[in-house]
């Protein structure tokens, strides 16, 4: 039997639907312009941002805690899909009639996330680690954030908050079970698509969203391109070593600038280390 809510859930909700929802709503838009622009650091450097905030907006609402999390949105999803893993897919599937198919990687949920969250991870707004963004991307951000979205509400409580007569009495659970095209919260992102903040919010959001776009929204043309970056310090720290020993002592003092001037993750401190001696111990074998 659903359960009711509580007195304080409308405080609670308002809570949650301000620091978490509107918000995200607002990075995903973003995340959709800056992906329609090949803005690519910033697209998974946002779409990070909405995914964490929209997960922990689900943990809230349902009596748990966001606390431990950090911005780790692989262990929030971990985490989240337990509460209703009907509703998750495992694999995420190609707009139908929208993308040729050589264009589409197959991929599921769990690997799209672990991906998005390497790229777009806080330590890589500076591009420590480089990004590969394929031709599919925003769509399957699309799909996870239309999944994840829809489910920020108590899933176990009565829709109507409370038992009626008359009624079917069903859970929020059981409403997004029975009907798979119910997403609307009435937060900011349906401001934003039905046009009360703008023309341009309105066409970042809309554009190729074929989850959350109404049946006979025009869109533009559509284009698939990919895009790949590797980090400034393989191509700094890496590459001049394999020149042969005569280069050693440079890039030594190179490495040693960025570690007294930078701040690095101790794992990647670890990591180039490690690979600087491999490289360079093959770079002395070879001469």
């Amino acid at each position: 039997m659903p359960e009711v809510l509580d007195d304080s859930f409308a405080d609670k909700h308002s809570i949650i639907n301000e620091l978490f929802i509107a918000t995200a709503d607002d990075n995903y838009v973003l995340a959709r312009w800056c992906f329609h622009q090949h803005l690519n650091v910033d697209f998974f450097w946002l779409a990070v941002h909405a995914l964490e905030k929209y997960l922990k907006a689900v943990l809230l609402l349902n009596g748990k805690s966001a606390k431990s999390y950090s911005h780790d949105i692989v262990k929030l999803y971990a985490s989240v899909t337990p509460l209703a893993p009907e509703l998750f897919p495992a694999i995420l599937v190609k707009p139908e009639d929208r993308m040729p198919d050589p264009y589409w990687h197959v991929e599921n949920a769990v690997d799209f996330i672990a991906r998005l969250h390497r790229d777009g991870q806080a330590d890589n707004r500076y591009q420590l680690f480089g990004y590969s963004r394929h031709p599919e991307d925003l769509w399957k951000l699309d799909q996870v954030v239309f999944i994840v979205r829809r489910m920020c509400r108590p899933l176990e409580a009565y829709e109507l908050g409370k038992p009626h007569d008359g009624a079917a009495n069903l859970s929020n659970r059981d409403i997004l079970g029975k009907y798979p095209q119910r997403w609307r919260l009435n937060s900011r992102l349906e401001e934003t698509m039905s046009g009360k903040r703008g023309e341009e919010l309105t066409r970042a959001a809309l554009t190729w969203n074929f989850p959350f776009a109404p049946a006979d929204y025009k869109h533009p043309p559509v284009s698939y391109t990919s895009s790949a970056q590797n980090p400034v310090l393989v191509r700094r720290l890496y590459d001049p070593l394999e020149a042969g020993h005569a280069h050693f002592s440079h890039n030594d003092a190179v490495w040693q600038w960025v570690k007294d001037n930078i701040q690095l993750p101790k794992t990647l401190t670890a990591e180039i280390e490690s690979e600087r001696q491999k490289i360079k111990a093959k770079s002395s074998a070879a001469s």
